[in-house]
């Protein structure tokens, strides 16, 4: 459509140049040679809109006909080119035209396409994105990939943490080099953490560090070799505030763990209820950062107005009939979330038949170092008894000691999930000054367990490295289909049809940096890289996607061989420029020689 509209314009301009130069032509008083000066006139316009439009002929072709061309990507090998020395070869990129200047440099990749004459088009190099191989409408290609010699070949972090919560930086890195990499995290100007890769090796890294700031910000991680920066990526990441939890606390008894525990959640921020049994039906209760409410019955409406429930197993066994109905219906049906602490009690509620407990194989009562569920540095050492929980269907492992026991899990129930835990003297990390290690434990425990807010809606960037260079996907998860504004940009949704609640949306950033889209009241904050930033990586995705555009392609050209078709084939420009230079060459000439007659009149005269 837009080229259509070009072409149109082109074509007015130049018959209004050609009309206005022929009017003038026509005035004038000397009549010599008129009809050959408009025949130069028409050529010239003709000649100037075939420049600007694409000219292209129909023609029969067969297999005989049929012809291959070569693109030139970066990371080729210029020794390749000697195998295509009778093939066409393009490029997309100046620096590589520059460099080797008989390749022809070409503005759109769509021009490859448009002539038809190429049947099968060899890449050379890294290859094409998938924006840009979309461009090429299944022209069949060969791929021949060149090397990714060294960099970053994976990397993953959390874009998104808590406040408290810990940022992963995780990938890998190959090194050919004769020298040791070192790969640093950094973050306001400051090395937080570190890893080297020995020489010849591709080895995993991981750099963690917990961000005390809130809000956007940008960590960079550091490719070191030597003295010498040799790569330079951003780590872009959002730390979010969280609202405190308001947290109901129900013992059997005081007790040193839940003493401490209560003294955490309220330095944290969280809003504390504690009920303690000191006698039968008789209890103290205590509230912190929260107003004070009965406790005494323990109803729905009171588990209302709590996000999380912390219990040791004695205390919410002894709830009645209808307390205890009331907990399972807000568990299953309105995601309120318990944290079960195990204790002596026997018998088989519904709070612990997801988790069965049984002796360890070495019943020793020595202290275990343990380790959360997907971290892999253990945390300080504590003693938990000799039980152990056992491993079934739908339980999702937390804690475990470095034996391999299973200390800490937790269980789908319907709509919320339940912890069960068998450590009962984490307060001895605090009694020993170890805050740390107490903080990413109840953590670990708090976040699994706690309600959950689902969103109105989600934004998610589908694109892996977005960049200026290229249209960004957005996708949007919402009831409602609104148009977002990126930028200046209006963008409107496109709807899936298999999933009625997704939207598209194709948005080309103008800058770097963090950006904004909004559709609604749903907002989201991403972030787009400099083209200089991790170029193994995006070598990588390159070769991928243009891997798997060829083999997509693989039996095309097999199909089309034994047949005839018609093909587009481009007219070249350079016939139009030639035609343009004689045609002004000669109006050129014709004023002169006039003119000189008319000089020449006059002095006889």
């Amino acid at each position: 459509m837009m080229q259509n509209n070009w072409n149109i314009l082109v074509l007015i301009i130049c018959l209004v140049i050609g009309a206005v130069v022929t009017w003038q032509e026509i005035r004038r008083v000397n009549k010599r040679l008129l009809s050959w000066r408009i025949l130069a006139v028409i050529i010239a316009s003709t000649a100037l809109a075939g420049i600007a439009i694409p000219i292209s002929f129909q023609k029969e072709i067969s297999v005989d006909n049929q012809t291959e061309a070569v693109l030139v990507t970066d990371g080729f090998n210029p020794a390749s080119l000697s195998a295509y020395k009778n093939l066409k070869r393009f490029t997309i990129n100046p620096a590589l035209k520059k460099r080797h200047p008989k390749l022809v440099l070409v503005d759109e990749l769509a021009n490859l396409y448009t002539d038809s004459g190429i049947t099968r088009l060899h890449i050379l190099g890294d290859g094409l994105s998938a924006y840009q191989l979309s461009q090429l409408h299944n022209l069949p290609v060969s791929f021949h990939p060149g090397q990714i010699k060294q960099g970053v070949t994976a990397v993953n972090w959390n874009t998104r943490i808590k406040n408290g919560d810990e940022l992963k930086v995780q990938g890998t890195y190959k090194n050919t080099s004769a020298n040791k990499i070192k790969l640093v995290l950094q973050g306001l100007g400051t090395s937080l953490d570190s890893v080297s890769i020995k020489p010849g090796e591709t080895g995993t890294f991981e750099l963690k560090n917990t961000p005390k700031i809130s809000g956007k910000a940008i960590y960079r991680l550091l490719t070191i070799s030597g003295k010498d920066t040799v790569d330079n990526g951003s780590i872009p990441f959002q730390v979010d505030s969280t609202a405190p939890l308001k947290v109901l606390m129900l013992t059997s008894s005081p007790d040193f763990e839940s003493r401490f525990l209560k003294n955490w959640l309220s330095e944290k921020g969280y809003a504390v209820a504690v009920r303690s049994a000191i006698s039968k039906d008789k209890f103290r209760t205590e509230f912190i950062n929260t107003p004070a409410i009965p406790l005494e019955n323990i109803s729905g409406s009171v588990l209302d107005q709590f996000d999380l429930l912390i219990g040791d197993l004695s205390a919410l066994k002894t709830f009645s009939p209808q307390n205890s109905a009331a907990l399972h219906k807000a568990v299953t049906e309105k995601g309120f979330g318990v944290i079960i602490r195990a204790d002596s009690a026997a018998g088989n509620s519904w709070l612990q038949s997801s988790f069965k407990t049984a002796l360890s194989p070495r019943r020793d009562t020595l202290a275990y170092p343990i380790l959360l569920q997907g971290n892999q540095q253990p945390l300080a050492r504590i003693t938990t008894g000799p039980l152990s929980i056992q491993f079934q269907d739908g339980m999702r492992p937390l804690v475990t000691n470095t034996l391999g026991h299973l200390l800490a899990a937790t269980s789908l129930t319907g709509n919320g999930k339940l912890v069960y835990t068998l450590i009962n003297n984490s307060f001895s990390w605090a009694l020993a000054g170890n805050k740390g290690d107490y903080a990413k434990l109840w953590s670990a425990l708090i976040r699994q367990a706690a309600r959950k807010t689902p969103p109105e809606a989600n934004w998610a960037i589908h694109t892996d490295i977005p960049s200026v260079s290229e249209p960004v996907d957005l996708l949007l998860q919402s009831e409602i289909a609104e148009i977002a504004t990126a930028g200046s940009a209006a963008l409107p949704p496109d709807q899936n049809p298999l999933l009625p609640f997704e939207y598209h949306y194709q948005y080309r950033p103008e800058k770097t940096g963090w950006q904004l889209v909004k559709a609604g009241n749903a907002t989201n904050w991403w972030y787009v890289y400099g083209d200089e930033e991790w170029q193994s990586i995006r070598k990588l995705k390159k070769q991928a996607d243009t891997r798997h555009y060829s083999l997509s392609l693989a039996g095309v050209n097999d199909v089309t061989k034994q047949i005839q078709k018609k093909a587009t084939i481009l007219v070249s420009k350079i016939y139009a420029y030639i035609l343009l230079l004689l045609a002004c060459t000669f109006l050129w000439a014709e004023a002169k020689t006039a003119g000189a007659a008319t000089t020449s009149r006059k002095g006889q005269l």
